[in-house]
């Protein structure tokens, strides 16, 4: 497991690669030539995944993105992908990135269910994609992360009657930035990611004339006291991955910003704790001065938290 230690080293040592030289200005979405997107899922909707030109080299393992945008954004493309390419390259890694059904269409565990299959998919066809079937990765922002975490808790369950890691293809996840406690989110987050929650979040009924925005209207009215709505709880309770912990879970690496106004700092923090006090494999990285999104910032620490993420992986594929 790695510890607080190696992870504190780790950053040092990675600082230290990187110079403050400035960027040039990158695409915000970037397909490199040569990309191909296939369908992963037929029904209820048709999904994708940008399978993307593989490394010059051998193979080491793949890399499966999962893009942010409060659950609501569509598409296979990944925001600031070009940042990642020649790293990924030089690392030995093949990306891909998928998409999946988004609310408030769909919501909860479907999106979920969307990811894990996706996973599936790309382990299906490892030997077609000239990867490792043994060694896949997920990364996700945002919620894209707090559905990589979850769809990682989901494959890697326990298996009671055997006593073994379910998908044991599945060698590491890094969160960037991640809603990991939805109930306390609910309970204290801004306006902002209330209304994103109210969207994402299932409701008893759906289909009945007027029942959706008649239930939206109700979850914000009783977000902060979960004693008068009983089902909301079990919602938050069931698709937060902090709640969902388990000491068989892939290696988890979480990286956030200290400066984050839209998911607190503390979120990454709480799930960081308990998982560590469950004997499951977890690292943290915290990024001092950082908002939400820092990827975008363009800013060194930036590339050094995407340099370890890529670290840590690679650690994970041994």
């Amino acid at each position: 497991m790695t510890n607080k230690k190696s992870i504190i080293l780790l950053t040092l040592a990675l600082a230290s690669c990187f110079s403050a030289k400035p960027r040039k200005q990158m695409q915000l979405f970037y397909r490199p030539p040569g990309t191909t997107v296939e369908i992963y899922r037929e029904e209820p909707v048709s999904l994708g995944i940008n399978v993307y030109p593989p490394p010059p080299g051998p193979i080491r393992g793949a890399v499966i993105f999962v893009h942010g945008g409060g659950w609501m954004m569509p598409g296979t493309d990944l925001p600031l992908f070009e940042d990642w390419e020649q790293p990924l390259k030089d690392a030995g890694l093949q990306a891909f990135s998928i998409e999946h059904r988004t609310a408030p269409e769909y919501r909860g565990r479907e999106l979920v269910e969307d990811c894990a299959q996706a996973v599936r998919y790309v382990h299906q066809n490892a030997a077609r994609f000239k990867i490792p079937e043994e060694k896949i990765a997920l990364i996700g922002f945002s919620s894209g992360g707090h559905l990589s975490v979850m769809t990682a808790l989901t494959l890697t369950k326990q298996d009671p009657a055997l006593g073994v890691r379910q998908a044991s293809y599945l060698k590491a996840v890094v969160s960037f930035y991640a809603p990991l406690d939805l109930e306390e989110l609910a309970k204290t987050g801004g306006p902002e990611i209330r209304t994103i929650l109210a969207n994402y979040l299932p409701i008893k009924n759906p289909g009945e004339e007027g029942d959706e925005s008649k239930q939206r209207a109700m979850r914000m009215r009783s977000m902060a006291d979960f004693s008068q709505d009983s089902f909301l709880k079990r919602t938050l309770y069931d698709i937060s991955p902090i709640e969902n912990i388990h000491p068989a879970m892939a290696p988890t690496f979480l990286i956030h910003g200290d400066s984050d106004s839209l998911i607190p700092f503390m979120q990454s923090v709480q799930f960081y704790r308990r998982a560590y006090a469950a004997g499951a494999p977890v690292a943290f990285l915290g990024v001092p001065g950082a908002e939400h999104n820092f990827q975008q910032s363009r800013k060194p620490y930036a590339r050094q938290a995407e340099a370890a993420a890529i670290q840590f992986i690679l650690q994970h594929l041994q």
